[in-house]
């Protein structure tokens, strides 16, 4: 692949990427599993501390109790798997890095036809209990992974898209 092929690639990949929510039956291979979770790997963090834990849910059972811990987490019994990120002990204020770690699972899933959409967990306890997690750790970011049914596949993007740049971007200062 050319340099401009990797670009155009790239670009292609963050302009069609958006949350799925609604996932076939369809189950995950471990190595697209694995391709997904070294993307969050080797995604930036602050000094390279890695602040992160990835723990992999497939098991349905577990996912529906997963789900339980986010108020708008039910997609998450219908993935093909979900990717709990949990932060290292005390390291709460690390959730750009998490973000980012997020961002390039989010991408590399999607290069691989699988959609995704990242959940906020509000009810730690459920969370913890789903995850089996030690008391000095929590989660709040969730991803659920599968591949999107056809109805999925074939909802049209939200009317009014994204904003245009100029209406977000200065450049040099404010005014």
């Amino acid at each position: 692949m050319s340099e401009a092929e990797g670009k155009s690639r790239v670009a292609e990949l963050i302009r069609t990427l958006r949350a799925t929510r609604q996932y076939s039956q369809q189950t995950a291979s471990e190595e697209d599993i694995r391709a997904v979770l070294n993307a969050g790997r080797r995604a930036q963090s602050s000094r390279n501390t890695q602040p992160w834990y990835f723990i992999v849910v497939s098991e349905r059972e577990r996912l529906q109790r997963l789900a339980e811990g986010g108020m708008y987490a039910g997609h998450i019994p219908h993935a093909a798997f979900a990717i709990a990120l949990v932060p290292n002990e005390g390291d709460q204020a690390r959730s750009f890095d998490l973000g980012q770690a997020a961002a390039y699972m989010q991408l590399a899933a999607w290069d691989l036809g699988i959609g995704s959409c990242v959940t906020s967990m509000q009810y730690e306890d459920k969370t913890r209990e789903a995850l089996q997690l030690p008391a000095n750790l929590t989660c709040q970011i969730v991803l659920s992974f599968g591949y999107p049914t056809q109805q999925e596949k074939s909802r049209p993007a939200k009317k009014g898209g994204r904003k245009p740049l100029d209406e977000i971007v200065r450049w040099q200062h404010w005014s």
